[in-house]
């Protein structure tokens, strides 16, 4: 007897392998981490990026170049925001403890680019007092109060500073704020107006201010804005959730999506052999010389929904799935193994499973 193969398990999306970011230490000095980390339920993503941060800027390698005169630990914090509230990354950047050895290409947001907005820059700063930092780094580490404002929002933000040695000056440490964006789903990603790549998207940091991004609309999904402001997760340590929340479908996307899997029903439905990859029906015939006639006779309802998992926001797709109303009527004519001429026939249900993705020329639909 042919036997119904029914269609499998609805497809799921396998998270990109992400690699966290490695630093090698500076070759004289041990590597040593900063500040408390934060409890394991609190935004461990964040976290991490964060933690990657401070290590990757520790050390006690002094800046190539002529430094900027920074006495005290305020002073260099003044210098610092000075730079970022004229537009100026690279003086900002040049009072940022070891920087020499930071590739600042993978890092988009900590550039001229990124403060080209005055609007996204810090305003109204005011540095406050200074007090030892509870870090086993340097001669001299130093955490120093900052308030200013991002957009509209009133921000705290502490800046560790340290003095490498005796006669150097002070300088700032990983002054950065790490992001983590939510509800990504492959689209293209702008913060401050700046294009993220993928791999500025897997480790993305910025300078202190406000943040706007904005996910690009595409043939599958509309555009999201999201915002936000620095938050401290650790001593001296900053980041912010840009959260697109779920995404939802572009416009005319689950009509071309349904039309795609009835059409490819169709298509299966049109062959002649028992089993065909892709198709929601199949059958085992067990003989030679199969033959089989197909007609859809209910079509199912189908389902989109945003694919689950991956780290940087979810998967870039969309599910697809039905209501399980789906039947097809068969007829298989086969040889049996006595040599017999056999014809059978039945009806039975199918399930339609797959993925959608936005593609250079609009959805491309897959069937489990």
């Amino acid at each position: 007897m042919p036997e119904l193969v029914g269609a499998g398990a609805p497809a799921a999306v396998a998270p990109p392998p992400v690699a966290p970011p490695s630093v090698a230490p500076p070759a004289p000095m041990p590597e040593v981490a900063f500040g408390a980390p934060p409890p394991p339920s609190r935004r461990p993503l964040i976290a991490g990026i964060a933690a990657a941060l401070v290590v990757l800027l520790a050390g006690a390698a002094v800046i190539a170049g002529t430094r900027l005169l920074a006495d005290t630990p305020q002073s260099v914090v003044e210098d610092y925001f000075d730079a970022l509230a004229d537009g100026d990354a690279g003086r900002a950047l040049q009072h940022v403890n070891r920087i020499s050895e930071l590739d600042t290409a993978r890092y988009p947001l900590i550039s001229d680019a990124a403060l080209s907005d005055p609007a996204v820059r810090p305003t109204h700063v005011t540095v406050g007092e200074s007090s030892k930092a509870d870090i086993p780094y340097g001669r001299d580490a130093q955490i120093v109060d900052v308030h200013y404002r991002a957009g509209e929002t009133e921000v705290d933000h502490q800046i560790l500073v340290v003095r490498p040695a005796e006669d150097e000056d002070y300088q700032v440490l990983a002054p950065f704020v790490a992001l983590q964006l939510t509800g990504v789903q492959g689209r293209a990603v702008t913060v401050n107006g700046v294009e993220l790549t993928e791999a500025a998207l897997a480790e993305p940091a910025a300078f202190p201010g406000s943040f706007t991004a904005e996910a690009a609309g595409n043939a599958l999904y509309s555009g999201a804005t999201a915002t936000g402001v620095p938050a401290q997760i650790g001593q001296g340590i900053y980041a912010t959730t840009l959260d697109f929340g779920t995404p939802a479908l572009a416009a005319g996307a689950q009509e071309q999506i349904e039309s795609t899997v009835r059409a490819t029903i169709d298509k299966c439905a049109a062959t002649t052999v028992a089993q065909t990859a892709g198709c929601p029906f199949a059958l085992n015939v067990w003989g030679q010389d199969a033959s089989v006639q197909w007609r859809v006779t209910a079509y199912p309802k189908i389902s989109v929904a945003p694919a689950q998992g991956g780290w940087l926001g979810g998967g870039a797709g969309a599910t697809i799935s039905d209501d399980g109303t789906g039947k097809v009527r068969w007829t298989a004519k086969y040889t049996d193994f006595s040599g017999t001429q056999q014809t059978e026939s039945g009806e039975a249900a199918f399930r339609v499973t797959g993925i959608a993705e936005a593609s250079a020329t609009g959805i491309q639909v897959t069937l489990a």
